[in-house]
């Protein structure tokens, strides 16, 4: 008999409530790194690429939404993710949310 398939199901743990912050590619929020890629080496993108102190990679689901871990600039329980445009970075603001890993 054919083996059967299991779906891997991800597991979900909490790394912890995490301050949320927002930021772009501008000089104001990147320095001398502004216009360039991430410290993982990728483009960043609105909607996936979050700055985070855990390694390169790694998924995080805050507020139902996955993103993965490509930049650097935080420390601690802290996740900075990245904006189109710096007037949504402001917008989007600085708050503390539960944030979980994704295995």
């Amino acid at each position: 008999a054919a083996e059967e398939e299991v779906e891997e199901v991800p597991v979900v743990h909490l790394w912890g409530v995490a301050t949320i912050t927002h930021y772009c590619n501008c000089s104001a929020c990147c320095g001398q790194w502004a216009g360039g890629g991430t410290a993982s080496g990728t483009t960043p993108t609105a909607g996936r690429t979050v700055a985070a102190d855990l390694p390169f990679g790694t998924r995080l689901l805050i507020n139902g939404h996955e993103y993965t871990v490509e930049d650097r600039g935080v420390s601690g329980c802290w996740v900075d993710i990245y904006c189109d445009s710096h007037a949504e970075a402001l917008a989007r603001g600085m708050y503390q949310t539960e944030v979980y890993i994704i295995n």
